[in-house]
């Protein structure tokens, strides 16, 4: 995030106000989850997880919001944003709202139990950006490593006009 709050842009400004939401969020769903329905509820008021997992997808969009770099490329056009990034980023944050809304609900780690296809999906996820990452032309600076001058091709004499 910028400092100086004259050159933020309106997405950034919308970001900062999505992360403030999501951390009121949180707040609010502690608070209402300690607080019990009634007297035969055992569990609180907001004790399903909807506002905690609803509170996780604006904590990632506003960041995404505020930051932009976050989905940028490295290649040579440093303004366009990564279309695999972007893939990562959903699956993730999909996956986290999923784990929160049921870690809310329960009360045990033994009752925590997710389908064991998210690993494959996660796997697949972060997989295909490591084969992105690997196929995608070197940087500048491996690329200057790889030109580096052989220590023997000082010793040979320039030729003569």
């Amino acid at each position: 995030m910028k400092l100086n709050n004259k050159n933020i842009s309106f997405l950034e400004r919308i970001g900062q106000y999505l992360i403030l939401a999501s951390i009121l969020g949180f707040v609010a769903a502690i608070v209402m989850s300690c607080i019990p329905a009634s007297v035969t509820y055992i569990d609180g008021i907001a004790s399903d997880g909807t506002i905690a997992a609803v509170s996780v997808v604006f904590l990632l969009m506003g960041s995404v919001f505020a930051m932009p770099g976050i989905l940028m490329e490295d290649g040579k056009d440093k303004q366009t944003f990564s279309t695999m990034r972007f893939m990562v980023l959903t699956v993730a944050l999909v996956f986290a709202a999923i784990t929160i809304k049921i870690g809310w609900q329960t009360s045990s780690f033994e009752d925590f139990k997710i389908h064991s296809t998210w690993v494959y999906i996660l796997g697949l996820a972060f997989g295909a950006k490591v084969a992105q990452k690997m196929t995608e032309e070197p940087s500048d600076d491996t690329a200057a490593d790889d030109t580096a001058e052989d220590p023997a091709d000082k010793n040979k004499v320039p030729p003569t006009k």
